[in-house]
């Protein structure tokens, strides 16, 4: 496999971003970078597949506890699905 380069023009809030994420993970900017477009490259390919991986993921417990919480407000109308 080789390895291409491409050049890429960020905001500066995006790549401020960036670099301080990739220093958290412990890679570069490249490497962050290269993680980030193969994650959305897989997910675009085989939505369904990546969906099903994030899913199996959940915690069902918290999303009830989420959705029993008291606070927020009611629905308004026209907040209705089409």
């Amino acid at each position: 496999m080789s390895d291409t380069a491409i050049l890429v023009d960020l905001p500066a809030g995006v790549l401020a971003a960036v670099e301080r994420l990739a220093r958290e993970c412990g890679v570069s900017p490249s490497q962050f970078l290269a993680s980030a477009a193969a994650e959305k490259v897989n997910a675009m390919l085989d939505p369904a597949a990546y969906l099903a991986a994030r899913g199996a993921n959940a915690d069902l417990d918290w999303f009830d506890r989420f959705m029993a919480r008291d606070g927020g407000e009611p629905p308004r109308p026209g907040d209705e699905a089409d």
